[in-house]
Order: structure tokens, then C-alpha cells, then sequence
């Protein structure tokens, strides 16, 4: 059970939609619940739900088992230097409040386009982006 699902209520007898409660102590926080949308009584706990969880973890395994495979792993998404030709990281890209621009064509832009003039902007110690002899503000 999660919150969202539809159930019927054995207090109501209605079907309903699962609320996610937490349930306070003075000014702690006590525990999380699930309850009626209708008419707020207990349906269960958080803990059952995510014992629950852990059961259909165990199915999937138990049939990835008799199939003979196993469960295919997430792919990692690495991020490389050479895959970053975003206009945002040239050297030409002008970015405005109202308007981008490619200062090498002279055009709009968009700052997820790429391009093949792409030309890595130069990194400076400098992060401020004021000037060396410049005392940086208080605030």
C-alpha cells in the first residue's frame, strides 16, 4: 500500500484514496500513517508497507530465479568534457535576460544547441567575475 492507491475502507465501507498522515506528538513527530481520504481513519502503517516492498523485491528475484537470468543493472551515466558542446559552454555564447546569442554567427541561440565552431570557454580563478583590483561587496 502507498499513498495514492485506491482501497476500499473497513471503516467507511467506501472505496478511497490512501493519505499519507504523520501522526504528532505535542511538537515531535510520532509516526506516519496511512488513513481514509473520506473519513480519516487508520488503514495502516508505513511499516507495513514498506515490509511490503521488500516482499516484492524478493518476488521479482524468486522469478528472475526460475527464468534462469538475472535482473539487468541501471546504466551509469558518466559525463565526459568531449560530450559537453553546449552553446551555454562556448566561448562565443552571450547570454541575455531576454535574448542568447552566438557572438561567432551572429545569431539567437538557444543554450542547449550545439555546434561545430564549438570553442570551450577559457575557467578563471576569478569566479566573481570582477575585475582583480575590485574589492568584493560586504553582502
Amino acid at each position: 500500500m502507498k499513498r495514492g492507491d485506491k482501497v476500499d475502507c473497513p471503516a467507511c465501507r467506501n472505496q478511497t484514496i490512501v493519505k499519507e498522515k504523520v501522526e504528532m506528538d505535542g511538537w515531535t513527530v510520532g509516526e506516519k500513517i496511512f488513513v481514509c481520504a473520506l473519513c480519516g481513519a487508520k488503514i495502516g502503517d508505513m511499516n507495513d508497507a514498506e515490509s511490503k516492498e521488500d516482499s516484492d523485491k524478493k518476488a521479482v528475484s524468486g522469478l528472475a530465479a526460475l527464468f534462469d537470468s538475472e535482473l539487468e543493472k541501471k546504466p551509469v551515466m558518466t559525463e565526459n568534457e568531449g560530450d559537453r558542446h553546449f552553446c551555454k559552454y562556448c566561448e562565443h555564447y552571450i547570454p541575455h535576460a531576454f535574448v542568447e546569442r552566438c557572438d561567432l554567427h551572429r545569431r539567437e541561440i538557444t543554450a542547449m544547441q550545439s555546434c561545430p565552431d564549438f570553442k570551450q570557454k577559457k575557467t578563471t580563478e576569478n569566479k566573481d567575475n570582477y575585475p582583480s583590483d575590485h574589492k568584493k561587496p560586504l553582502f
